[in-house]
């Protein structure tokens, strides 16, 4: 959809809505993370402990619509672009930024 006109004196500006996405993806449990594994080794050798380490993939966007509009886009981003479903977790955050004019 297209965004919303606002009249003003001088002319008619397009309002759209901004929303800061973020996309979290991990491996899926029944894959192996050697690079969590890694990182575990690594901290085990600077005298930190932790276990089951996993290591993912934060993806930050900003999209510009209508919620509903913005969250399809998103979800089929997540889903065949930004992930692996195969071997990938994925869920998402999203919020709203704030209105920009055009």
């Amino acid at each position: 959809m297209s965004p919303e006109p606002t009249k003003t004196d001088q002319a008619t500006v397009f309002q759209a809505t901004v929303f800061q996405a973020k996309v979290f993806v991990t491996l899926k449990p029944s894959i192996l993370d050697p690079q969590g594994r890694t990182v575990e080794r690594a901290l085990s050798h600077l005298g930190q402990q932790a276990s089951s380490v996993r290591v993912g993939k934060l993806i930050e966007l900003q999209l510009e619509g209508e919620r509903g509009e913005v969250e399809a886009r998103l979800q089929d981003m997540a889903v065949n672009v930004l992930s692996n479903p195969v071997m990938e977790d994925v869920r998402w955050e999203l919020e709203e930024a704030g209105v920009v004019a055009q």
